[in-house]
């Protein structure tokens, strides 16, 4: 089973930027087992380009959780996904 994960953020810079958006996927190599989508709020203003580009609001993060709120989530659905990763590029 892998992880396919797509995520949005408030910008284009790894550094300075926060993610707005995380969608997960959970495959099994011929179908989807389980989803998780969630938007972020990332504590900061989203630029109106970025609303542009990705349709999400500084509306619709103001009462989504902080990544922080989310992680042990994330980590617990993509758990060892990439190690099985790595096993299939050797």
């Amino acid at each position: 089973m892998y992880a396919i994960i797509d995520i949005e953020t408030s910008g284009g810079s790894p550094k300075k930027e926060k993610i707005t958006e995380i969608a997960i996927l959970l495959h099994d190599g011929e179908r989807v087992t389980q989803e998780f989508c969630t938007l972020v709020n990332p504590g900061k203003g989203i630029p109106h380009h970025i609303t542009t580009i990705t349709g999400i609001t500084n509306e619709m993060v103001a009462d989504a959780p902080h990544f922080y709120e989310v992680a042990a989530d994330i980590v617990r659905l993509t758990e060892g996904r990439f190690e099985q990763l790595i096993e299939l590029q050797e």
